[in-house]
């Protein structure tokens, strides 16, 4: 027995040692090559101009990627870092390890989960790596048909698609691991009625609170726009305190696996 304990020990370890080298590497070819390129070109742009381009999209996304870590972490286990490095977390890599952990029965947040899911990352990024270099060499052949009306429409529809395809998830009563959740679609009311009223309400508060003029935009509301990070964080509490609410009352009740 400790000796399996040790061997999971040295996985987990090894696997946090690789993610964080892959991390660190990834960082320095992403930041590294504009460098040397704007460097090599002449063309490297002033601290001040980098700053005033990235602090709009700093504001979204620093505290989007902060929840991201926090909330993917534990289903994704150790292969999060390959999952950050290689994208496409919320319509790809998170359904795949969900229908991977729900396939084997797994319960998400132990050793073998932390195996299944990095099976299945690594196997959802090498088809994806596939399916992309086959459609680049394939893309030349077919412009005409890609160019085409019927496949326009169906291009425009892909997004929603996706969507709808993972909201289902959240509509069922298993999230996986032989856990039964009776009631879990209640939880998204509340939470659901929260993201809409500051929508519905968007300019008002923008304009009360002068967002529009701290961010020069037109004054058509700016937080649905550009600060959703900071609506994704503050639906977390709202929607951990609404669910713990149903829980305690028996509305939401969990079953685990028999």
């Amino acid at each position: 027995m400790k000796s399996a304990d040790m061997d999971g020990e040295t996985y987990i370890e090894s696997m946090h040692r690789l993610g964080r080298a892959g991390m660190l590497g990834a960082i320095a070819v992403m930041l590294g090559l504009p460098t040397v390129l704007g460097i090599c070109f002449g063309q490297l742009p002033s601290l001040g101009a980098i700053f005033r381009s990235a602090a709009p999209l700093l504001i979204i996304f620093v505290p989007s990627s902060l929840f991201e870590v926090i909330y993917y972490t534990p289903i994704l286990g150790s292969s999060v870092y390959l999952t950050f490095i290689t994208g496409e977390v919320l319509n790809l890599k998170l359904p795949v390890v969900n229908n991977a952990l729900k396939l084997m029965n797994v319960e998400p947040g132990g050793e073998d989960s932390d195996i299944v899911s990095s099976i299945a990352v690594c196997s959802a990024t090498f088809v994806t790596a596939a399916v992309v270099a086959v459609g680049v060499l394939l893309a030349s052949p077919f412009q005409p048909l890609l160019a085409s009306s019927a496949v326009r429409v169906a291009s425009a529809n892909t997004l929603p698609a996706i969507f709808g395809s993972l909201i289902v998830n959240a509509l069922v009563s298993s999230p996986g691991g032989g856990i039964v959740v009776e009631g879990r679609i209640k939880s998204a009311l509340i939470p659901a009625a929260f993201v809409a009223l500051i929508t519905l309400f968007d300019r008002r508060i923008s304009v009360f609170l002068h967002l529009d003029s701290l961010l020069g935009a037109d004054g058509s509301g700016v937080i649905i726009s550009h600060l959703q990070g900071f609506v994704v964080i503050a639906t977390v509490p709202v929607t951990y305190f609404y669910t713990k609410w149903l829980y305690n009352k028996n509305i939401i009740r969990v079953r685990p696996p028999e």
